[in-house]
């Protein structure tokens, strides 16, 4: 049986060998992989995507309900979706720590020295690195929108031209900023559970790497996205179609009735599409070593060691 090559994460990669080296990566651990993202994080994905079935059930009846003057629109904003929010955070880190923990297992072991149970393991290890990170990233995040919805809010109030035009100016800044953040967003999860530092020094640690590196980011997150987004779709159009043709016949009859085929539709397609989001994290990894390796050459100074390092052979010595 031939032995699979390991692939090197800490290597300086430009944009075309970070993506073929991520497609390596999935080609060549695609069962395993497959197996860890199904057993581990699969549970809490399928619960999320039940969540969100149920509550897009709910939309749609809700909006076909509203048409006809009985409800308002904005009470589809249940417990439904309360659920769902929170059923959706919990897939998400789930799939976020089980993406990370496969490819540290990968880092340590090789890619035929670790198993599933080996994945979970790292994972149920890192649960407090995970919840760390997301709780402290979340206040954050309040406080940021927070402090710029209040920006907002001010100027509109005392000029309304100028929030009208801060608003514009913020959401452009917005689309600027964003793939790098998400970037960042991500990979923190992975540093804080390899290097089991502060929250704050791993994220100084992402900052670090992305420095002169902003637009380099940039375009790789964005074709990232696109590039799953587009796969995605093959997911997500039935689902829409399903979604139109229930929504046009619950105008018809304002039953609300919820309607079982959708939910298996809706889940099995949420369920896939979810499942595609690992692209986006192995490929913010492959980046973020990448990024890394420039900076601090780590990788090459752990190769260098590795051949300082390799026994002489004594018998040729004596000749």
């Amino acid at each position: 049986m031939e032995t699979k090559e390991k692939i090197n994460f800490r290597q300086v990669r430009d944009f075309g060998e970070t993506f073929n080296v991520s497609v390596k990566f999935f080609r060549q651990n695609f069962k395993l992989f497959f197996q860890s993202l199904i057993f581990i994080a699969g549970p809490f994905l399928l619960i999320s995507a039940v969540a969100g079935a149920f509550y897009q059930s709910n939309a749609v009846s809700m909006f076909s309900i509203s048409k006809m003057g009985q409800s308002n629109i904005f009470s589809q904003f249940g417990w439904t979706y309360l659920i769902f929010i929170l059923a959706s955070i919990l897939a998400h880190m789930a799939l976020i720590g089980t993406v990370f923990s496969f490819m540290i297992n990968y880092m340590e072991k090789g890619p035929e020295g670790f198993t599933v149970n080996d994945v979970g393991q790292t994972l149920v290890k890192n649960i407090g690195n995970i919840l760390s990170v997301f709780f402290i990233l979340m206040f954050l995040t309040i406080i940021v929108i927070a402090a710029a919805g209040a920006t907002i809010f001010g100027l509109a109030s005392a000029v309304p031209a100028l929030g009208i035009l801060f608003g514009i100016a913020l959401f452009f800044g917005i689309l600027i900023i964003l793939p790098p953040v998400m970037w960042q967003l991500s990979v923190v999860y992975l540093i804080k559970m390899q290097e089991q530092g502060s929250v704050f020094k791993s994220f100084s640690r992402t900052s670090k790497a992305l420095k002169g590196n902003f637009w380099w980011t940039w375009v790789i997150m964005v074709c990232a996205v696109m590039a799953i987004g587009i796969i995605s779709m093959v997911f997500a159009l039935p689902q829409a179609v399903y979604q139109m043709v229930l929504m046009f016949s619950h105008i018809k009859d304002a039953s609300g009735e919820t309607s079982i085929p959708f939910l298996v539709v809706a889940t099995v397609c949420t369920f896939c599409s979810t499942l595609l989001y690992s692209g986006i994290y192995v490929i913010s990894a492959f980046h973020y070593y990448s990024l890394a390796e420039q900076k601090d050459g780590i990788g090459l100074m752990e190769r260098i060691d590795e051949i300082g390092n390799t026994p002489n052979n004594n018998e040729e010595l004596q000749y």
